[in-house]
């Protein structure tokens, strides 16, 4: 009779192993998705649910939306509008995300996802290579720094610069064109457009590269790295602001668990993981500074000084915009 109780308990068990639910989340590579899944046992073991992280951003990971293959997605503030305006997500439920009442105001993104962290874009700068540090984002146009200057290929944070600069020369959001004619002059500076944060560090660590727009946590990621000693500038004009979004994707089967994930990363543990690992502010306002590392800004003045554009303007012309970019900045 035991051993018949033994099998059926053994059966039992695996079966209900079997039933754990799955919660597929699409986010950002990387350090970026290393950092949440630091402590995502913690979410695992209170909602009996295992996390599948799939890498994603932009086009893909709407594309992986649509076709109903995560539940969950990250998405940068370009990204989350297109999927809003093509109807990807659902609404945030606040009831079940009790989290969301503790983030800065200007992390509530819309009624269909929210900010959860922000990073800074400022200019990186070898301070043995450059007589005085930069001040303003007009530096890396200077002349004297010509093939020493780079910044990333075409991405939002570039299209954030573009804005800047139009709106420095009477254009804004609605009239690009003052921007791209600054822009132009950037590219004749930029000998090599980076794609990923190793290629940059590499090419400062050559003196290849002096000066360029990069973000603050990335800074001290490469000081750490070894082989440079990096500064890092909040120009004049302001820091341009990354900002990551989270979304629950609209009629997926495991609703009700996406939401718990979202309050999940808006929760204090997660919160102060992004910003220890990554460098990135948190959205909830309520942490103890001290908790966030010496080198993490932090709070509402900071969230609100950072440049981000209207995106429901720029989204729908993307395409156009990147077409644009590449006639006239990449040489």
């Amino acid at each position: 009779m035991n051993k018949f109780l033994t099998i059926a308990l053994m059966s039992f068990s695996a079966a209900t192993w079997a039933q754990t639910n799955e919660l597929v989340v699409s986010a950002f590579g990387g350090a970026y998705t290393n950092a949440i899944k630091a402590h995502i046992a913690e979410f695992e073991r209170a909602n009996d649910v295992r996390v599948k992280f799939v890498p994603g951003s932009g086009a893909d990971a709407l594309a992986k939306a649509k076709a109903k293959q995560v539940d969950v997605v990250h998405a940068d503030v370009g990204w989350a509008n297109r999927g809003e305006a093509q109807g990807v997500f659902e609404e945030l439920e606040p009831a079940k995300i009790p989290n969301l009442a503790t983030t800065f105001a200007r992390a509530r993104f819309s009624k269909y996802g929210v900010i959860t962290n922000f990073g800074q874009y400022g200019i990186a700068y070898n301070p043995k290579l450059l007589k005085a540090a930069p001040t303003s984002w007009q530096d890396l146009l200077n002349p004297a720094f010509k093939g020493h200057v780079t910044t990333a290929g075409f991405d939002f944070a570039n299209v954030e610069l573009l804005v800047l600069f139009a709106k420095q020369n009477g254009g804004g959001e609605d009239n690009l064109e003052p921007g791209f004619k600054v822009m132009e002059k950037l590219g004749q500076n930029v000998s090599v457009f980076y794609s990923q944060h190793p290629q940059l560090l590499d090419l400062f660590r050559s003196e290849d590269v002096w000066l360029a727009r990069w973000l603050r946590g990335r800074v001290d990621w490469a000081n750490k790295e070894g082989g440079v000693d990096l500064k890092f500038v909040v120009p004049k004009e302001g820091a341009i602001g990354l900002a990551s979004t989270v979304h629950v994707v609209k009629g997926t089967k495991n609703k009700a668990l996406a939401m718990a994930f979202v309050n999940y990363l808006l929760s204090k543990n997660s919160q102060t993981q992004y910003a220890v690992a990554l460098g990135y502010t948190p959205a909830r306002a309520d942490l103890d500074p001290k908790t966030l590392g010496e080198n993490v800004p932090y709070g509402e003045v900071v969230v609100n000084s950072l440049l981000i554009s209207d995106w429901k303007k720029l989204a729908p012309n993307m395409d156009q915009i990147k077409e644009t970019w590449e006639k006239r900045v990449v040489h």
